[in-house]
């Protein structure tokens, strides 16, 4: 299998693409120096929505027409939400750690549920809030507005503490640089995680002192795991009639796709996406086992479980009782999660690469039965047919749109190569996707808003790519919409949406039918006034509202011509498209 890196651009602030000119004069304020120091970690892009506590930043900027100073990109976005699920989709499509600057308080609790979205999916991501100033007069930066009153609170980081995994408030500015460090070096070791800095007002505007800054630390390696635990699990692989490695994020790194597409052929090991937010396997790969854990639970003698928060549902399904069940991740037992309690044998600290570098290793040394490949072949190959049958029904049936009708034009006409970003109907079986990178699915809190602004953060990463964000008619509608498309006119963002439009909450109605299945919902035939949305706006004037195509689709077939044309669009005219699909 061969492994392509994602193309990647710079931006300038006003949206060029080149080169940052060389830095030639000195470094004058601690806004500067933050700045400076920012880039020199590696941090392209500053995602932005201010206020009047990021004055001193605005003058940086200003100022950097004579300073020629080296600082990261400015991407504006119209709400917080936004900002950080953009960042979030940025490091998706370049792994590279950015930032965001919030305004304030207020700014702040904008972002509280796109920052749980980035922790629990150990997204790094630097959170530079601004702070109401400290003083009411005598200091530059002191208060003066109304505002800088109402909006102090007494512990502005306790909004997100429990999703960071650092806070901290820059007190002088002789340490600028060593808080930053310490910030970007917290965020990027694993499990890793966003982190929070408050700015005030006025340490940002003092003057630097003069002395120069040290060298960017080197980053900590990520954890390797223990040798006498690996080559327990290789004993355990090597004699087991039936291994299955289940996971949802062990293609967040691409070389573990590779590392695992290797070691599953070469050694006859099932490989079972779960729910995947990522490629983590080929679909085409012969031992892929589909989507669904629970179709080898009951065969499965050896169960590793790679970085996978929720392998199976306790109340629903569960590994055999003579199975071995080795869980394995960076925190392989979640230890952020209050209560997870999902069966452990064994357990490996480690990262993805690391263990399946290992274990390929090992199991080298060992005698694996060679017939062991086609048999399992043979027995988990059943997903494909099953998919093959659904793409061609679905191409001849009429009648209303259904989310598999949707999916199976989408997989009809999806450029090869082009990246999906998931919130709601896009089913990783049909669509099966064979590219590492070309797939992000739902984080697993489930913050809704996510999809659209991480597709425009992640089209900014990899500017040459086709991205499709899929979104349901509520998802879209908590990703503020509007600041989305003006953001992918500000930025040429020429993003694909296909929103699937059914006008009420499919997951509130669901749950409740699950829970209640013989209840008053089930019986009364109708759908729950908690659970609808209607009714629901013209979805396609949003994007044309910003210049954006804008196309609404309402019989089946209008969805491959209405896609191709929204395609053509992004693809040939770098011009945004919506197609609205309204759906049953």
């Amino acid at each position: 299998m061969e492994l392509r890196d994602a193309p990647t651009a710079r931006l300038h602030p006003e949206g060029r693409a080149g080169p940052v000119a060389a830095p030639t004069s000195v470094v004058r304020t601690v806004a500067e120096a933050f700045l400076v120091r920012l880039r020199r970690r590696g941090v392209d892009r500053l995602f932005v929505n201010s206020g009047t506590d990021f004055a001193p930043i605005v003058e940086a900027y200003a100022r950097r027409h004579e300073s020629r100073l080296d600082l990261p990109d400015v991407v504006v976005c119209a709400h917080e939400n936004l900002a950080v699920s953009m960042a979030h989709g940025s490091y998706l499509g370049d792994g590279r750690m950015q930032a965001v600057v919030l305004h304030t308080s207020v700014g702040t609790a904008n972002a509280v549920c796109a920052v749980f979205n980035a922790a629990r999916s150990r997204v790094p991501i630097l959170l530079a809030a601004g702070r109401t100033p400290l003083f009411e007069h005598t200091r530059l930066g002191a208060r003066d507005f109304p505002i800088h009153w109402a909006q102090e609170m007494f512990d502005q980081a306790g909004m997100l503490r429990e999703f960071v995994a650092w806070d901290y408030e820059l007190r002088d500015g002789a340490h600028v640089t060593d808080v930053v460090d310490r910030a970007v070096d917290v965020a990027c070791t694993e499990p890793g995680g966003p982190v929070y800095l408050t700015l005030p007002r006025e340490v940002l505007a003092a003057p630097m002192p003069g002395t120069g800054a040290p060298p960017a630390p080197a980053r900590p390696a990520p954890p390797h795991p223990d040798p006498g635990a690996v080559a327990r699990l290789a004993d355990l692989l090597a004699t087991a009639s039936f291994p299955v490695v289940v996971t949802a994020d062990a293609g967040a790194d691409a070389h573990a796709v590779v590392l695992l597409d290797e070691l599953s052929r070469r050694f006859g090991i099932a490989v079972v996406e779960q729910g995947p937010r990522h490629v983590n396997l080929p679909a085409d790969h012969p031992l892929h086992a589909g989507y669904s854990v629970d179709a080898v639970l009951g065969e499965a003698d050896v169960l590793c479980v790679l970085d996978l928060d929720v392998p199976w549902i306790p109340g629903t399904a569960a590994p055999r009782a003579d199975a071995v069940v080795v869980q394995c991740g960076p925190d392989p037992h979640f230890s952020r999660y209050p209560v997870r309690t999902h069966r452990a044998d064994l357990s490996i600290t480690t990262t993805s690469t690391a263990l399946l570098a290992g274990l390929s290793a090992a199991l080298g040394t060992r005698a694996v039965d060679p017939g062991r490949a086609d048999r399992l072949a043979a027995r988990v190959s059943g997903w494909r047919a099953r998919r093959e049958r659904v793409l061609a029904d679905e191409a001849e049936r009429t009648g209303p749109i259904t989310k598999t009708a949707l999916n199976a034009a989408l997989a009809r006409v999806r450029p090869p190569g082009a990246v999906v970003v998931n919130e709601y109907w896009a089913s990783a079986e049909l669509l099966a996707s064979t590219t590492p990178g070309t797939w992000f699915g739902t984080p697993p809190a489930g913050g809704l808003g996510w999809g659209l602004p991480a597709a425009l953060g992640l089209q900014m990463a990899r500017p040459e790519a086709t991205v499709i964000a899929a979104v349901g008619d509520g998802a879209y509608l908590f990703a503020n919409p509007a600041a989305c498309h003006h953001a992918m006119a500000m930025h040429d963002l020429p993003v694909l949406t296909v929103v699937c439009t059914n006008g009420h909450w499919g997951a509130v109605q669901g749950s409740t039918l699950r829970m209640y299945p013989d209840g008053h919902t089930a019986g009364g035939g109708a759908l729950s006034p908690l659970a609808q949305l209607g009714p629901v706006p013209d979805f396609a004037a949003y994007a044309e509202a910003s210049g954006g195509l804008g196309l609404r689709v309402e019989q089946r077939a209008q969805l491959v011509p209405a896609l191709r044309q929204a395609l053509r669009s992004v693809e040939h005219d770098r011009r945004p498209a919506l197609v609205d699909v309204r759906c049953v």
